[in-house]
């Protein structure tokens, strides 16, 4: 691959498409199919000759066909059994090296699929579209099928527990890169590509997209008519890896929080990094355990909102409004995550974690040390979070 931010694919090679009469067999067409030529560069640029690859929404097998073109294993996942039987045939048509076991293909649902797997170096995939009209509707949405989903909010939802899932497989620097489009679903648009690039980067360090073009007719639009052809998607390349934070501005943020909200414990990697300890790779945020104590944990959400932090849950938006409002609740989901960017690139993280199954903040609090102004975990319990 070069620099362009766009990839142009202009025409399918005849040896690589989906046969014309496994197409027919579908009940959409395979209307829906990608085409090998997206997937290949990737393969190429980014999995190692002897790596493996994964896609977790399979569909019609473009990318094992584009893994097996580059000389490289491929797993695939589809939940759609007529799916799964018509991948089979292709691959077998293809050659003998592309069938089983050099491509391996599996029928069921990732997200539940995804911990039994061997480690892979490149997850490479076409996210579903939202909206689509799927036969058995109700059947498909109990057996995880994304196109069944009634609600956007249940869609996001699934991606964000399948990227959680993709961490379990995907080995420390490897890729993952999804591609997806933005929709009209009725008369409302829906930014599926960047509401998928903020799941990505809540849980991968986001690293950059390409713009892919295809060639379709045109037509005249009527003045004030906006509604475009969809002749584009976005290639969405995030990697398993720690983001760096600056550390100085990490402490520096910390110890202004401590003087205005004094109450947390500093732990994990970044507490390690304080007391000199042995560190597997730098610091990827700062991890700080709470005491039960909803009013610190509004005032601290207050603070840092002022402080310019953006505040999320499970990747979703949160605010001090919201913890004010269902403090109760929030106990349940764990933990808040805040991010600042400055101006100057500087990146700051924290995690505030409201109920540990190491950690309990009460009977900690008396045994925290300090250091640098800051109330720390005693080296000893001190353990290293990814």
């Amino acid at each position: 691959m070069n620099d362009n931010s766009w990839l142009h694919l202009t025409a399918q090679d005849p040896a690589w498409t989906l046969p014309a009469d496994l197409a027919g067999v579908d009940r959409f067409g395979a209307r829906d199919c990608g085409w090998v030529e997206q997937m290949q560069p990737f393969i190429a640029h980014l999995c190692p000759p002897e790596g493996r690859v994964l896609d977790p929404f399979c569909g019609f097998g473009s990318t094992l066909v584009a893994a097996h073109s580059q000389g490289r294993a491929g797993i695939g996942i589809e939940v759609d059994g007529s799916r799964v039987a018509l991948t089979r045939q292709r691959l077998q048509r293809l050659s003998p090296e592309a069938a089983e076991p050099a491509q391996q293909l599996i029928h069921g649902d990732a997200i539940t699929l995804l911990p039994q797997l061997p480690p892979v170096d490149l997850v490479l995939s076409n996210i579903p579209y939202f909206g689509c009209r799927w036969p058995e509707q109700a059947t498909a949405a109990q057996s995880g099928q994304l196109y069944a989903m009634q609600t956007y909010a249940g869609f996001l939802g699934m991606l964000e527990r399948l990227l959680a899932g993709l961490r379990c497989c995907l080995r420390p620097g490897g890729w993952l890169v999804l591609c997806a489009e933005n929709l009209r679903v009725g008369e409302h648009f829906v930014p599926l590509a960047w509401d998928l690039a903020r799941l990505m980067a809540d849980r991968f360090s986001f690293v950059e997209e390409r713009i892919l073009l295809y060639d379709r007719a045109s037509q005249p639009a009527a003045p004030g008519q906006m509604r475009s052809n969809r002749a584009h998607e976005y290639a969405l390349l995030a990697r398993h890896l720690p983001p760096p934070i600056d550390t100085a501005q990490t402490l520096a943020v910390l110890q202004a929080m401590q003087s205005a909200h004094p109450g947390f414990v500093v732990y994990g990697s970044f507490a390690r990094w304080l007391q000199g300890l042995p560190l597997a790779h730098a610091p990827a945020d700062a991890d700080l355990l709470l005491p039960d104590d909803p009013q610190l944990l509004v005032a601290l959400c207050h603070w840092l909102e002022q402080q310019g932090f953006a505040l999320t849950c499970w990747g979703a938006p949160f605010s001090a409004a919201m913890a004010a409002a269902g403090a109760a609740l929030l106990p349940q989901r764990h933990y808040l995550r805040a991010v600042r960017l400055d101006r100057d690139g500087r990146l700051v993280r924290l995690d505030l974690c409201l109920r540990d199954q190491r950690h309990d903040a009460a009977q900690l609090l008396p045994q925290a040390v300090m250091q640098a102004g800051l109330p720390l975990m005693p080296a000893e319990l001190v353990q290293d979070a990814s």
